[in-house]
């Protein structure tokens, strides 16, 4: 019996109708995609955006793929590799096991086993991204906190998008979830909807804004917005109060504020999408905190509002919460310590600049092309392993380097949509290459 969403044609040829697109967060799940059989390639593509489109290709690319397993930078077969590997693993006392969103959710859980087996550091990409977002977060309760991407599609008519430009990270976000698509309370669309827009620079989605605000990076305007938005809301001071607050304020135009504001108050259901322009801006706790305010003030005014975070990496939210069920943390998890979760000490960077690892398993990251040079300088310094279809700067540093199936692409799995949706993967193409759980998992039982 064939798969649902599956076809085969005489010439051939198939077809899935409903594939999962591995590429960000979004995990647009209507992409079309036709294979040839006998030549194991892709021949169209249908609904996956030009990054999305790029991903599935990227099995044909074979100038970027690593070709064969490495030890010391000498091509060698996966077996000694492993045992490279595992001779590492066993001799070292504190080792981090870091990346974990570019891949499955099946791979995560043995990588996390191996950080506990260890006795070792397991983190991922949200401590440098989202770290102050989570901090907040441990404060309290926000149940306007996160939303079904679905729910916001059907009842969103006010959309702010804060220190982000889904036309560059997430391409599709808006023509899926946000402004252009049919809802529920949205019949018309973008009729139905004003789109709010508050970012660095002069970014495409001005065009289709209602109101756009371009603030002054390291000045904390993002903040002061966001503040005079809460006092406006909770009427706790007088508009010329507020207007003195500004007047010195060249990006802040006060009479906009109150018009926005005045919009957000007369939603009938809202969403601030926030995004890297806010979570690693220099005042990030501060506006982090005036955006959750603003928030809470609407909410408790009797506005639907929600603030929901844009997610980057494929599965960054299926290695969230894997951690959270297993550990009750998000991140930066240190398994040798009684206080496993401390951000600012058990989180990668932290650790690494204090030298407290000895040895890296890296899985589908590129640590060497993202992290600060001071932090790269000491991760040469100790042996470092990495799981990764292609070459990257980190690849060419490591002391053992695994080829492995593209997640989504050559390889089945499971990932979780930014909003927690838990989503199957399809195999794609046929590969000659394991699976970054498969590695791991060789990896788990030699140790």
């Amino acid at each position: 019996m064939k798969r649902k969403g599956e076809k085969e044609k005489e010439r051939g040829e198939k077809i899935i109708e409903a594939a999962v697109c591995p590429f960000c967060a979004c995990l647009c799940d209507d992409v079309v995609i036709s294979i040839s059989v006998a030549e194991n390639k892709i021949k169209e593509i249908r609904n996956a955006c030009t990054f999305g489109v790029k991903k599935f290709l990227s099995a044909e690319k074979t100038e970027r793929r690593i070709k064969k397993p490495r030890v010391d930078g000498k091509e060698t077969s996966y077996e000694v590799a492993i045992e490279k590997a595992v001779s590492i693993l066993r001799e070292v006392k504190k080792p981090i096991i870091y990346g974990m969103s570019n891949i499955g959710c099946n791979a995560q859980r043995v990588a996390l086993e191996i950080a506990k087996l260890k006795k070792g550091v397991c983190d991922i990409s949200e401590s440098i991204c989202h770290n102050f977002l989570y901090q907040e977060l441990r404060k309290g309760e926000y149940p306007f906190y996160y939303a079904l991407l679905d729910e916001i599609r059907d009842n969103a008519n006010v959309i702010v998008y804060w220190g982000s430009n889904p036309l560059r990270s997430h391409p599709r976000h808006l023509s899926k979830f946000s402004l252009y698509p049919v809802g529920r309370y949205a019949m018309k669309g973008v009729m139905d909807r004003d789109l709010v827009t508050i970012d660095l620079v002069d970014i495409e989605l001005k065009k289709i804004s209602r109101w756009f605000f371009q603030v002054n990076p390291g000045t904390g305007e993002d903040a002061k917005i966001a503040e005079i938005m809460k006092q406006l809301v909770k009427k706790e001071t007088n508009n010329g109060e507020l207007r003195e607050l500004v007047k010195d304020t060249a990006a802040i135009d006060f009479d906009t504020i109150v018009k926005i504001t005045d919009r957000l108050k007369k939603a009938f259901y809202g969403v601030i999408f926030v995004g890297l322009g806010i979570f690693s801006s220099e005042n990030a706790l501060r506006n982090v905190k005036a955006i959750f305010a603003l928030v809470e003030a609407l909410n408790k005014e009797g506005v639907k509002f929600v603030m929901f975070p844009m997610k980057g990496h494929f599965n960054v939210m299926g290695a969230v919460q894997l951690l959270l069920r297993e550990t009750g943390y998000p991140f930066g998890v240190d398994f040798s310590r009684n206080r496993i979760f401390e951000p600012g000490k058990t989180t990668v960077l932290d650790v690494i600049k204090r030298k407290e690892v000895d040895a890296a398993l890296i899985v589908g990251a590129d640590p060497f092309s993202s992290f600060p040079k001071d932090t790269v300088r000491k991760l040469c310094d100790i042996p470092v392993i990495i799981i990764d279809p292609f070459e990257s700067p980190t690849a060419q540093f490591s002391t053992v380097v695994f080829p492995a199936a593209i997640a989504g692409v050559e390889a089945e799995e499971i990932a979780y949509r930014m909003d927690g949706l838990p989503l199957k993967l399809e195999k794609i193409l046929n590969c000659d290459y394991p699976s970054d759980k498969l590695i791991l998992e060789r990896l788990l039982e030699s140790l």
